[in-house]
């Protein structure tokens, strides 16, 4: 990152990261009177932002909607509702903002595509299968190539034909499964998702997706065909071997209209119904936890085009799915995408002969193969993330995911496989063949839900920047479709608390505004009729025998109201505010009336407390009782944002807090006397403010006992660095962070890790695994450092003054340990950057705000610029020399 300058007036404005309900480009709207939203960036003063929205993409490129025109609008007004008629569906719109700067000039993005999609009475398609058989998707038992020991079902490939007098003007194809697909169409394949189209809870909702295929037809005859895989819907999931699949039906569906407009203004029709045919090919089974078996010697050349010869192919069946047809939604976030590709860093052999290749990076997706053998060949590679001690794949922590992908060539020649619809969390690959290879080329390939990369910072550490590189890599390995706790063993569920405890920093990393609002309705989805929020999100796997969703534990239940707090403060957009009130009020209710006397004992439910804590176990209740204060008091902050009653929410608070310090404080100490405990006292303000630095000073004896270590699980480790920092100095939060002995971030990056692991000892020298029961080694939750790194390190936060970035506080830390930082995230407001390095006895800070924004400053103690500790930023490039006291 280049040095700033001062701040250069009259430098032009430009409008970023435009987004339509938080999207770059919705595929389909389910609100026609949709929020749009957008950054700043540039150096001239900001006087006014104006939004057109129309038809014709030139047209509104030159500032002109014939939808809608806000006029020229104060400052910035983002996010600002659409306020014209409802938008027409079936269309591709566009839209464009104008930013004014003080002078009166004006810059103009460019156009934004905006897809709307269907309403619920525009679908004429039906839901087809193929013909339901066994469950296990098999015909007679036959030792056939579709016969496998998982009882996974073969791929399905459909197909239609169609005639057309002439090219059409305009197509759009909206397409869902109930499990996954590929679309095709001539030849073709559409769209560059994966996994799509994510994961709900099928027996309410499924969403669908828009693709503009008006290029991909032509007149004469066209095949419009999709490749059919059991994902979440079917498939095995979860880790509960009694129910491993089918958790929401038995087979995968395919719903799909393709809307044709003609030059004459002729409109046309092409609907999932009994015109369909279907058969096997040669994915003979493809699923998360067994992974995928293709046969290329089953292979259909030609499938999707419209001359192929349909021998064996079947007609479909049209079914309505139980035990009700879901409701057909627009993606509410970006579906998931190859997002990078990896070659070997080296290949080395196993005790037993296999060949294990090394991708340097722990990572969720699959192993493109490229090679040349005889047919018949049979390839097979395993997955795992770390290696035993003899060199062999270490697979005990998967469970019973086995994560084998197996490829049968078809000889002739150099052929490609990709898998389609499975994905492992791996970092080694071990590849056996049943004879020799003539050519072989591999490369690892990362999928994550396609989410805007918000920030990217270093440091002058090494091992600080493997720590955030570590973050990002278990954050893309887990946000696929829903937040998942692990990409690899049988599991991969969206549990709640490490979301929460993990999404200040997610913010940091991605965009994660879209995939917020899409899983907090996978977790109202998951609401009892009480008003429990559950403990995972989508909900159906976790425990099938039961008729309603495990109820939520602690700081599991609690997440949606924290998120809802979270994404207020880091984007300033109340719309999923007013979306998640009642949900909100309803879990509230449902605590207070299980626990009149404040303390939090009752409906706990599976009350994990601090999990996989290191040390002294933290009384469950005072965890529990804590988590509710906090609640009240975010609860006050969202009340006060929508015009709703606070006085409930802080009598709420009250209460607790007495009823807290009467149970838990004894004796000048805390019951349990753990981390956690005082952790979570000092940043939820449970205590007194007399009492407060009596508690930071037992936390520091804490500190001290464990020779300066952490002690905490996956609660605790949140507040760990912020609390350390704010009430026993920067120096001990630095401390810890680049501590590199047992345990602690450090200590298993010495040992290897390039992802965050689950448990701070998933491997040690003197005891090697941890149990196989339950051993990720890509898990984000203990990457909640990453806020403190961004928020103090590189000194980027959010102000309450000012939710979504228009107002920021900096408070940066200074460390010669660390170097410098150098960070750039992407606010909602537009792109905040922050330097530091050392210049002999002074810091030279580099500061840059975008327009419309302020910054309070507070610098650490006994820093002052020009001798002042505190002072306010405008919007622009600063250049601070700070110096220390003396």
């Amino acid at each position: 990152m280049a040095a700033y300058g001062d701040r250069s007036a009259g430098a032009d404005l430009r409008p970023v990261a435009l987004r339509c309900e938080l999207q770059a480009v919705p595929k389909g709207l389910n609100d026609l009177t949709p929020r749009l939203s957008w950054g700043c960036e540039g150096e001239a003063s900001l006087a006014a932002s104006r939004v057109v929205l129309g038809r014709d993409h030139d047209a509104v490129a030159s500032g002109h909607g014939d939808l809608w025109d806000s006029g020229w609008l104060p400052g910035t007004p983002s996010p600002l509702r659409y306020a014209g008629a409802s938008l027409p569906r079936d269309s591709r719109l566009w839209w464009a903002v104008g930013l004014r700067d003080g002078q009166g000039a004006e810059t103009w993005s460019e156009p934004a595509p905006i897809f709307t999609g269907l309403d619920a009475a525009d679908w004429e398609a039906e839901w087809i299968a193929r013909y339901f058989v066994l469950p296990a998707g098999r015909e007679v038992p036959q030792d056939s190539a579709y016969d496998n020991r998982f009882q996974a079902r073969p791929a399905d490939y459909l197909r239609r034909t169609f005639d057309l007098p002439e090219a059409p003007v305009r197509a759009f194809v909206h397409v869902t499964a109930l499990g996954l697909y590929e679309l095709h169409l001539n030849g073709a394949r559409i769209g560059q998702d994966v996994m799509a189209p994510g994961w709900t809870d099928y027996h309410i909702r499924t969403e669908y997706t828009v693709y503009d295929v008006t290029d991909h037809l032509k007149a004469g005859r066209n095949a419009l065909g999709a490749i059919l895989g059991e994902g979440w819907y079917s498939g095995r999931i979860g880790h509960n071997q009694r129910r491993a699949g089918n958790h929401y039906g038995g087979r995968p569906a395919f719903l799909c209209q393709l809307h044709l407009e003609f030059a004459d203004g002729r409109t046309r029709r092409i609907v999932t119904d009994d015109h369909w045919r279907t058969r096997q090919g040669p994915v003979c089974y493809s699923d998360f936890l067994a992974g995928e078996m293709y046969d290329a010697r089953l292979e259909m050349l030609g499938w999707d085009t419209a001359d192929f010869e349909e021998i064996n192919w079947q007609p479909v069946e049209v079914f309505t799915p139980d035990p009700v047809a879901p409701q057909l939604d627009a993606a509410r976030a970006p579906l998931a995408r190859e997002v990078a590709s990896l070659e070997p860093q080296s290949e080395t052999r196993a005790p037993d002969g296999e060949r294990i290749f090394d991708f340097g990076q722990n990572l969720a997706g699959y192993v493109s193969m490229e090679v040349e053998a005889p047919a018949g060949t049979e390839i097979r590679l395993r997955h795992a993330e770390r290696l035993d001690e003899e060199g062999a794949l270490y697979t005990a922590n998967l469970r019973f995911a086995v994560s084998e992908d197996i490829y049968i060539c078809k000889g002739g020649g150099p052929e490609r496989f990709t898998p389609r619809f499975t994905f492992h969390g791996f970092q080694y690959a071990g590849l056996s063949a049943s004879g020799p290879l003539e050519r072989l080329t591999l490369r690892a390939i990362a999928i994550q839900s396609d989410l805007p990369r918000a920030g990217q910072i270093e440091t002058g550490h090494p091992m600080v920047n493997q720590l955030i590189s570590n973050i990002f890599w278990s954050q893309r390995g887990n946000f696929l479709a829903v937040p998942t706790d692990c990409p690899q063993r049988d599991e991969r569920y969206g549990w709640s608390a490490d979301a929460q405890v993990f999404w200040r920093t997610a913010g940091y990393f991605m965009d994660v505004s879209a995939f917020t609002e899409k899983w907090l309705l996978d977790m109202v989805d998951g609401q009892s009729a009480e008003g429990v929020f559950p403990d995972v999100a989508p909900t159906k796997p976790l425990n099938p025998y039961r008729l309603t969703p495990q109820p939520g534990a602690p700081a599991w239940g609690d997440a949606p109201v924290i998120l809802c707090r979270d994404h207020w403060l880091r984007y300033g957009d109340a719309g999923l505010l007013r979306r998640m009130w009642a949900p909100l009020v309803a879990w509230m209710d449902y605590i207070e009336r299980e626990n009149p006397d404040g303390i939090r004992t009752r409906s706990v439910h599976n009350n994990y407390g601090d999990w996989l804590s290191i040390g002294p176990a933290t009384d469950r209740a005072l965890v529990a009782t804590a988590y509710w204060i906090h609640l009240a008091d975010i609860m006050t902050r969202l009340a006060g944002v929508l015009g709703e009653p606070e006085t409930r929410w802080t009598e709420l608070a009250t209460r607790l807090r007495a009823a807290f310090l009467d149970r838990f404080w004894q004796n000048g100490q805390l019951s349990g006397d753990t981390q956690t405990a005082y952790l979570l006292a000092l940043d939820f303000a449970l205590l007194p403010e007399a009492l407060r630095p009596q508690a930071a000073a037992r936390l520091g004896t804490l500190l001290d006992a464990a020779e300066g270590h952490l002690q905490t699980g996956f609660l605790g480790v949140r507040h760990l660095a912020p609390v350390v920092c704010d009430w026993l100095g920067p120096e001990r939060a630095v401390d810890l962070l680049l501590k590199d002995t047992y345990p602690s971030w450090g200590f298993s990056i010495r040992h290897g890790a390039t992802t965050i692991w689950e448990r701070w000892d998933g491997w040690t020298p003197e005891t090697g695994f941890q149990s196989t029961a339950m051993n990720s080694f890509n898990h984000y939750a203990y990457g909640a450092v990453g806020e403190w790194i961004w928020a103090r390190l590189a000194g980027i936060d959010w102000n309450a003054a000012g939710p979504g970035y228009r107002r920021l506080t900096m408070r940066p830390v200074f460390d010669r340990r660390i170097g410098h930082v150098k960070a750039r995230y992407e606010a909602a407001t537009g792109p905040v950057e922050s330097a530091w390095v050392y210049d002999g006895a002074a810091v030279i800070w580099d500061v840059s705000l975008p327009p419309g924004t302020r910054a309070d400053i507070a610098l650490p103690e006994g820093w002052r610029r020009d001798g002042q500790a505190a002072f306010t930023l405008e919007a622009g490039r600063h250049r601070l020399v700070l110096r220390q006291d003396g």
